[in-house]
């Protein structure tokens, strides 16, 4: 059967996330080059902003007369739609398209989602830099127009073969497999991040519920919460002190724990109901519920 997948990079025009400006996407059929899209996009916010200019060169006076979001949309729904896809940096791409798509009332389309970013974490633990740039020097590809959306998608692409084949896996499926890593998924209402980069390399087969899970503290504990994030580290689970897109679980101390979880003072709980409107598969839970699940495992275990 054969693996599609959509490799894509974006490039963004200013400081609103839904301001994408450019889009490449590298559609590959067995790892070989199925299909190329390319187009500028006109965003709803056309502020200039110079230091990306100097990033990407893409002004705003460039983009008055290209094609909407909206309008790129429909061209580029197929490559999205029920397809894995991936790019170099697919938490910080797919938090823009997410906004574009929100900015536009477009649904969320189903789709799974793999980074060859983590892959690399993964792949190749040794090395000191990882962006687009390095990896193509570390694996000898050419890339003629770096920060030009379809010739990054490619580069990423022809990154994406070199980690399957340096792992001995046929497909991207098998890569993930092997590393035990699951893919990100989206679908309407509902999103869930790959695993972070920086915690790629520590990832095991999951064992327990919080096993390669990010879980973040808040609240007063009865637990310290160093002794907390050191039972969390027994199971191989991963300590995070703020709450971000990458969180799986907010734990809410026992101590005043109605008043924090149902409030409106606390911090990460409002970051935590904020990303969990917008979709993101985010559980919060009580310390005590937490302290229950610690050793609780899998159901494939």
């Amino acid at each position: 059967m054969s693996e599609f997948i959509t490799v894509f990079d974006i490039e963004v025009l200013n400081m609103d996330p839904a301001s994408v400006c450019s889009i490449g996407i590298v559609q590959l059929r067995n790892m070989k080059v199925y299909k190329e899209y390319y187009s500028l996009i006109r965003p709803a916010n056309l502020s200039f902003d110079k230091y990306r200019y100097n990033v990407h060169h893409i002004s705003p006076k460039m983009l008055v007369n290209q094609k909407s979001f909206l309008e790129v949309w429909e061209d580029i729904k197929p490559f999205f739609e029920n397809q894995i896809v991936v790019s170099h940096d697919i938490q910080s791409d797919m938090s823009s398209i997410r906004a574009a798509l929100k900015k536009n009332r477009i649904p969320f389309p189903r789709m799974w989602m793999s980074c060859t970013n983590v892959l690399a974490h993964l792949v190749e633990p040794d090395l000191k830099k990882y962006n687009v740039t390095d990896l193509c020097s570390h694996y000898h590809i050419q890339i003629d127009h770096p920060h030009h959306a379809l010739y990054d998608a490619k580069a990423a692409a022809e990154i994406l073969h070199k980690l399957i084949l340096k792992s001995d896996a046929s497909s991207l499926a098998e890569l993930h497999e092997i590393h035990h890593i699951e893919m990100g998924e989206m679908r309407e209402n509902y999103y869930r991040n790959i695993i972070a980069p920086e915690h790629a390399s520590m990832n095991v087969k999951r064992k327990y519920i919080f096993t390669n899970q990010s879980v973040a503290f808040t609240g007063n504990t009865r637990v310290p919460k160093e002794k907390l994030s050191m039972h969390l580290k027994k199971v191989h689970g991963y300590y995070n002190r703020d709450v971000n897109t990458h969180t799986d679980y907010l734990v809410i101390g026992h101590f005043g724990y109605y008043k924090t979880r149902y409030g409106k003072s606390n911090k990460k709980v409002k970051k935590a109901l904020t990303l969990k409107r917008m979709g993101q598969d985010i559980k919060i839970i009580s310390e005590k519920e937490y302290m229950r699940m610690l050793n609780r495992k899998t159901r494939s275990y």
